[in-house]
């Protein structure tokens, strides 16, 4: 029994691992050092995104985004990037380009791979979608990509990644002072802080976010933009079960009248709140799954019968778009999205 559910388990973790993720054995790094396993440009791991990796001057890098931006969008020669099927690295002028494909892009919102054959390229383009290009043509795509994925980017790291990184930084690593200057890029700064110990964590994903705090926030004073959850009182306490509220972060919802707020551990309880008041509540916030901040309970989309549970079970999932709430509902097998008007009394009762 214990082989059966090792394999079984064994299998989850393969299936879930990225696409763009190989094992370390069969990776080629041209980098020297500490650093050698970071993309010189954004710190990501080498190995997790080696599929797309990209090596131009004895620096390699995670993808094409990130050798356009450090080579300035000037097209560059004696560049090498990694054969997504055989996983050597080829020269990328003669290689085939899916763009555009079902595979996951790497800092891109549109996807790149290599190929060294045609073959190699129409086969994969027959399974995964996607166009064929050259490098030039490639790079021009990853150029004119580079201003919306930055954007993206940004976003990313301002809503959730630069928040994380600062509590993770308060919470493991030693709070002495550190001298940027002397670290010619977040790769380096990376591998400091891993090999001097500054943090306590094991895991490539936390040491990057802290990274990137300490890099963008810290050494380059980027902003970073203000915490907008709803923010809960310590004692609070639902009023409808009684919960802590502070304790779910994810869930709250609130409810503001003249003189008070009522905080609730989800909108399934602030609803049953809400139907027992006879009056027209205007303030009313729910917290977006995905960014977790404080959004408009009335413009928002709800999500229903997903695998996902709250505090108290079945919940109706906020979003602050019919898209998001498209994706999360794709993802976690949900029954249908709805508005604030479309809840009934009748369907919070039976969740």
């Amino acid at each position: 029994m214990k082989i059966i559910i090792s394999i079984l388990l064994s299998l989850s973790i393969t299936s879930a691992a990225m696409f763009q993720t190989v094992s370390k054995d069969k990776v080629q790094l041209v980098q020297k050092g500490d650093s050698k396993n970071y993309c010189p440009n954004c710190g990501m791991n080498l190995t997790k995104f080696y599929k797309t990796n990209h090596i131009h001057k004895n620096h390699q890098y995670c993808s094409i985004h990130c050798l356009v931006e450090n080579t300035k969008g000037k097209l560059p020669n004696d560049v090498k990037v990694v054969d997504t099927i055989t996983l050597k690295h080829i020269d990328a002028k003669t290689a085939f380009y899916i763009i555009g494909s079902k595979k996951k892009g790497t800092m891109t919102m549109s996807s790149k791979y290599a190929f060294g054959s045609k073959k190699d390229a129409i086969k994969f383009q027959k399974r995964n979608g996607g166009k064929i290009y050259n490098f030039i043509n490639a790079y021009k795509i990853a150029k004119n990509d580079l201003t919306k994925d930055i954007k993206m980017i940004s976003n990313k790291r301002e809503k959730k990644v630069y928040k994380i990184g600062k509590k993770l930084y308060n919470k493991k690593c030693n709070q002495k002072s550190i001298d940027f200057s002397s670290f010619k890029n977040i790769a380096e700064l990376k591998a400091y802080i891993k090999v001097s110990k500054v943090c306590k964590v094991k895991k490539d994903k936390q040491l990057q976010t802290i990274s990137l705090y300490l890099w963008d926030i810290k050494y380059h004073k980027m902003n970073m933009k203000k915490d907008i959850s709803i923010n809960v009182p310590k004692g609070a306490k639902c009023p409808i079960c009684g919960m802590f509220v502070s304790k779910y972060p994810k869930w709250v919802a609130q409810i503001k009248e003249k003189d008070h707020s009522h905080y609730f551990d989800g909108v399934k309880d602030m609803m049953k709140w809400y139907f027992s008041k006879n009056k027209d509540l205007k303030n009313i916030f729910v917290t977006d799954y995905y960014t977790t901040n404080k959004i408009d309970a009335k413009t928002a989309f709800y999500v229903i019968g997903s695998n996902v549970y709250g505090p108290m079970g079945n919940e109706l999932i906020p979003f602050n778009s019919k898209e998001k709430a498209k994706k999360f509902k794709r993802n976690h097998v949900a029954k249908k999205i709805i508005k604030f008007n479309q809840i009934t009394l009748d369907l919070v009762k039976s969740l």
